[in-house]
């Protein structure tokens, strides 16, 4: 008799996890693995609103202004497009110095309220790593966006956008690919000698091979074999060059697909265009006004909550509209307002 328990133990899967993740490193081997992260629509507007932040100036007591540095605030605007997502450990030395450190993985538990969250955070230094275990007071955590089944875990843009972001990743590495093809110029021969040693053509791929640019002096085909043109087609005496000459629909579906990604991230994409000046201020004004802003709220809010201190990030937004308030200026005086009030009315004095 075999009882149940010493029967041989048989385990059973499908295998589409373990095939996608072999999928995944051959792609990855392979350099075929489309990455959105690393194309430059996303560098474009994490690196915008990277440096937004750290331009902002920081209001508050003395801990919160040594605690909340460029450097802080730059990291947090690049997280939030790269990954959805950033997190700083509150972490005080015995001297009573606040430092925020930036984590580069974390983990949630607890039940649907916030309070009784505590998280495993990791943070790395030169040598070594750190996991402490805190409660969710005890860190900075801010989120592009998430889901209600999920309020733990941001999302960033190109994942609610996954599919453009799909696209511009592999119609980018689709161009980086043929332009990483072999470039040559093709000429055609009577016979190749095969490279050996009674090669009749050895000293001209020599010359060839080392001429970049230069001018070479070479014998015609009529003399060198005795033929002449009647001997080969004409598109024989030719050079055909052999390149990267991608189609004019993919460079079209590259810069769409820029676009697309870029307003995802919520990044005016006439901020990174060749465009007028009328353009590009009411690209940056419509940008600041509808995401940094925002999103730097949204900071202030949970620096406030956990550095237990009114912060404020302030930003010079005066330069950002002026050209909004000088017409403003010149309507106001055209319709009969006086020219004080006209300057106060349209923020010209503020």
């Amino acid at each position: 008799m075999r009882w149940p328990w010493r029967k041989r133990e048989t385990r059973d899967s499908g295998g589409d996890f373990t095939d996608a993740v072999v999928r995944l490193i051959e792609a990855q081997a392979a350099g075929k693995a489309a990455d959105a992260s690393s194309t430059a629509a996303v560098e474009a507007a994490s690196g915008a609103l990277s440096r937004a932040f750290a331009s902002a100036r920081v209001e508050g007591p003395p801990h919160v202004l040594e605690a909340v540095t460029p450097s802080v605030l730059a990291q947090v605007g690049r997280d939030l497009v790269r990954s959805g997502d950033s997190m700083h450990v509150i972490d005080v030395d015995r001297s009573g110095r606040v430092t925020l450190l930036p984590c580069s993985s974390w983990h949630f538990e607890g039940d649907a309220h916030p309070r009784t969250w505590t998280v495993r955070a990791t943070y790395y230094g030169p040598s070594t790593s750190t996991t402490r275990h805190l409660p969710f007071s005890g860190v900075v955590f801010v989120t592009w966006g998430s889901t209600p089944g999920q309020p733990y875990v941001g999302i960033g843009p190109t994942s609610w956008a996954h599919t453009t972001a799909r696209l511009q990743s592999e119609t980018e590495r689709s161009l980086a690919d043929e332009s990483a093809g072999p470039v040559a110029q093709l000429l055609a021969i009577p016979q190749d000698g095969g490279g050996g040693e009674e090669d009749p053509l050895a000293l001209l791929k020599a010359d060839l091979r080392t001429a970049r640019g230069k001018a070479l002096l070479v014998e015609t085909t009529a003399t060198g074999w005795g033929d002449g043109r009647s001997a080969a087609p004409q598109r024989d005496w030719h050079a055909s060059r052999l390149g990267p000459a991608p189609p004019e629909s993919m460079a079209r579906v590259r810069t769409d697909a820029f676009n697309a990604v870029l307003a995802a991230t919520g990044t005016p994409p006439s901020l990174f265009m060749d465009s007028d000046g009328t353009a590009q201020r009411e690209a940056v004004r419509r940008w600041h006004l509808g995401t940094v802003l925002p999103l730097a709220g949204l900071l202030e809010a949970e620096l406030t909550a956990k550095l237990e201190a009114d912060v404020r990030l302030a930003f010079d937004s005066y330069p950002l509209d002026l050209a909004g308030r000088a017409q403003a200026f010149q309507k106001l005086v055209a319709g009969g307002v006086s020219v004080s009030e006209a300057l106060a009315t349209s923020g010209l004095l503020s």
